[in-house]
């Protein structure tokens, strides 16, 4: 049977100009998402998020016509991660995921995924184009 997860990092993706700790993730090919291959966490003061290992997430739902502009790798790991990680569960994880507990609301995330961006130092015009795509087009993805 042929593997169809290719592990890209036993240390992280590193976003050159990130502040933050780089997830470890691999790829599947046949699903075209992305795996956390080990527990990722994330403070947002006073809560600290935690995504559990083996997360599948896309990075980044950019259509592929639109890659000459903004390209899914080129918006960092983590802002995506947990960006999706908050989407896929409407802001409110089951566990300790999110402590002290918390529900975000779907503007919550969004504007958290921007701040992400910036700790991962994403160019300004970018972060903007991405923020306003998931404000106007993101509904359809929460939960």
């Amino acid at each position: 049977m042929k593997e169809v997860a290719y592990q890209l990092s036993h240390t992280g993706v590193t976003i050159a100009r990130s502040a933050l700790p780089a997830p470890i993730v691999s790829y599947d090919v046949t699903s075209r998402k992305w795996r956390l291959e080990a527990a990722y966490g994330y403070f947002d003061d006073p809560n600290q998020i935690t995504v559990p290992n083996q997360f599948t997430f896309d990075l980044a739902s950019v259509p592929r016509p639109f890659w000459w502009l903004i390209a899914p790798f080129e918006l960092s790991i983590a802002a995506p991660l947990i960006h999706d990680f908050l989407y896929c569960f409407q802001g409110s994880p089951s566990g300790d995921a999110i402590v002290p507990p918390r529900t975000y609301s779907r503007k919550e995330a969004d504007v958290l995924f921007r701040k992400i961006m910036i700790q991962e130092g994403v160019p300004a015009w970018r972060r903007a184009a991405v923020y306003h795509a998931v404000r106007w087009f993101g509904e359809g993805a929460w939960g």
